[in-house]
């Protein structure tokens, strides 16, 4: 079986497990038996709308973090604005909304 490869390395993309958890994080590889994602987080509706959460509670998910391909349905390029928000609360560095002259 010829398998191509569809995302690089770094890549956000969202994961889709059977039991209906979608997860995004950053593509690290995969392979015929694991998937690996690295500080993977769910999106939780709240009473403010859609927020990023941890994916484990207590598990240390802020690095690498394989998941068995067989418990994977589909795996898919993140949205480009959620792909933004993903990299936002997943990194120190502050980008401003829109260039300007500041004044």
């Amino acid at each position: 079986m010829l398998k191509e490869k569809t995302y690089n390395s770094g890549d956000i993309v969202t994961v889709y497990l059977q039991t209906g958890q979608e997860i995004l994080g950053k593509f690290v590889s995969e392979d015929d038996t694991t998937t690996i994602i690295k500080k993977p987080l769910t999106v939780a509706i709240g009473p403010q709308g859609a927020a990023f959460q941890t994916f484990t509670v207590t598990g240390d998910s802020e690095n690498d973090v394989s998941f068995k391909t067989g418990k994977i349905i589909s795996v898919l390029k993140t949205n480009d604005a959620t792909s933004s928000s993903y990299i936002e609360a997943t990194s120190s560095i502050i980008t401003p909304d829109k260039g300007g002259i500041i004044q």
